[in-house]
């Protein structure tokens, strides 16, 4: 799928070599999410996560004002009046997020500017978050009168700990892009004018590597979380270890040449 773009609604994907690119579109709303961007969301991610010749996904913002600045409150009061499309709506959330739970691709959520709500949510399904100086971060659930769902509480429990998840969904308060890296709501924070080029050497770095270790790695680092995970992430190990890849990276090692990986 190199080179090539699918346009959903509200939401952009395309391959550029071995970096997939998926923005949300919705400046209009700071990229608020509707359901339907939701799903178009998830589909996106399992479009480039079985694209073999994808190596890393980013999943960016419209503009620089914000990454996603949480649901799409106008839909609240349509969609959640009734209890058949409050199920709609939290089906779309759960649905977006079992997708994230699942990619073997590695994600990288590049954030300008507000991560709120479900825009938050969306960055922790993410392996890697690299901000602006200027982001703004915050769960406003406990002012709209809702409640995080659980599975996204946990998320947020594995960044920042029990005690910081804790104080950012008791007191909706929000944090700016410092007090995120404090925390490790974030991996790094960079200048405006130089976050979609930190985030493209890191992708680049990333696909360099053989996928298999990349796809080991990922496994166990999520086992942690999953310990059903661990018997699949030690197949992965012994995957890597008698891969041609590995006898690549020892002979490039030898040759001293950068290796060149196919994924088997």
């Amino acid at each position: 799928m190199s080179e090539q773009r699918i346009f959903s609604p509200g939401v952009e994907a395309a391959a550029d070599g071995d970096i997939g690119w998926v923005t949300v579109r919705n400046p209009a709303r700071r990229n608020a999410l509707s359901i339907a961007m939701m799903d178009a969301l998830g589909r996106a991610l399992d479009r480039l996560d079985a694209d073999p010749g994808v190596k890393v996904i980013v999943v960016r913002g419209e503009g620089t004002a914000a990454f996603a600045a949480g649901a799409d409150i106008s839909e609240f009061e349509a969609e959640r009046s009734t209890a058949e499309a409050r199920r709609r709506a939290d089906g779309a959330i759960t649905d977006l997020f079992g997708v994230l739970d699942r990619l073997a691709t590695p994600l990288i959520a590049m954030i300008h500017g507000h991560c709120l709500g479900a825009g938050l949510a969306l960055a922790l399904g993410a392996d890697i978050r690299i901000a602006d100086d200027r982001g703004r971060f915050a769960i406003p659930a406990g002012r709209l009168g809702l409640a995080y769902p659980v599975p996204l509480v946990h998320a947020l429990v594995r960044a920042v700990g029990p005690g910081q998840a804790a104080e950012i969904l008791f007191t909706a308060a929000p944090l700016g892009a410092a007090e995120a890296l404090r925390t490790g709501l974030v991996n790094r924070v960079v200048a405006p004018g130089e976050l979609e080029e930190a985030t493209r050497a890191t992708a680049e770095r990333i696909a360099a590597n053989a996928p298999l270790s990349v796809r080991a790695a990922k496994t166990a680092i999520r086992s942690a979380a999953d310990p059903a995970l661990a018997a699949a992430a030690e197949r992965l190990v012994e995957e890597c270890a008698e891969s041609g890849d590995a006898r690549e990276g020892r002979r490039a090692f030898m040759e001293k040449r950068p290796p060149r990986f196919t994924g088997r």
